[in-house]
């Protein structure tokens, strides 16, 4: 039955019943995925097997569990045009996104991260930026960006939610000013942060990357480690809360290391998650 006698993994998804599953014209061969899944998963090394019954030959993903498989029992409640639609939206991991504004960055470096962010296929569920500038322009306004500014840019960027974090304190390092915005947003149901330096080039590709990680690779991603201090990282919520982010002064991914089992396995660089940031 299975490809070559391979071994089938007790955890598989079927592509038999699946209504995104693409068959030949005589509809007895699957030839591919509408929503390209198999390409991905083929890309991220998952095994595919090609397998066959006595109705179809069709495609069976090896050590997974397909979070796009959808029958027609579950799908029949909506009209088919906008089936890839829906299981699009039900499939994309929700995030937040951390901008910081530093003393001497520009407006025109904040107008760019907060497009390249809304540009993004799977866009950010909520985009914070980190105002630096705050206590400067108090003492200068003119030579500073104005925090109405940046909320009115804000607001026509058409973020689902954004909010703006002025900070007073310039003495606190910028691991303390991410658990600040942490602490202020603990309760938001999303499962991730991302924290970039405005200014920062991200990728295109960012967050389908990103989504695909979790979601084709099935890495448990605890802790990623940016590109460089800051830009690209990535960070668990559920570790941020279990350690108390980084605490008295000792960075996160190091908490993670230490008191998680294996907890190893849970740090990542960001080059892992997404290819066009690896060095």
């Amino acid at each position: 039955m299975n490809e070559e006698n391979k071994m089938l993994s007790q955890i598989h998804t079927s592509c038999k019943n699946c209504v995104f599953a693409n068959y030949t014209a005589d509809g007895l061969v699957q030839s591919g995925c509408k929503l390209g899944k198999i390409q991905d998963y083929k890309k991220a090394g998952i095994d595919i097997l090609d397998v066959y019954d006595d109705e179809l030959q069709f495609s069976v993903i090896n050590g997974r569990v397909c979070l796009f498989y959808r029958n027609e029992e579950v799908m029949e409640q909506y009209p088919k045009d906008i089936w890839k639609d829906i299981v699009k939206l039900q499939t994309k991991v929700p995030y937040h996104a951390m901008v910081l504004i530093e003393p001497d960055t520009t407006f025109k470096e904040v107008k760019k991260t907060c497009k390249n962010l809304k540009n993004q296929e799977i866009s950010p569920n909520l985009v914070t930026l980190i105002n630096k500038q705050y206590s400067l322009y108090t003492e200068d306004s003119e030579k500073y960006i104005k925090p109405s500014k940046l909320l009115a840019l804000l607001s026509n960027s058409e973020f689902h939610q954004y909010s703006l974090k002025n900070i007073y304190d310039n003495d606190l390092d910028d691991r303390s000013l991410i658990d600040l915005v942490f602490d202020s947003t603990k309760e938001k149901p999303y499962p991730f942060y991302v924290v970039f330096r405005c200014g920062f080039d991200i990728p295109e590709s960012f967050s389908k990357d990103f989504n695909d990680a979790i979601l084709i690779k099935m890495m448990q991603l605890g802790f990623v480690k940016p590109y460089d201090d800051i830009s690209g990282m990535i960070v668990n919520r559920t570790a941020h809360k279990k350690h108390s982010g980084n605490s008295f002064n000792i960075n996160l991914e190091e908490k993670i290391i230490k008191f998680e089992e294996n907890g190893e396995k849970f740090i990542f660089n960001i080059g892992d998650v997404c290819n066009h940031l690896k060095k």
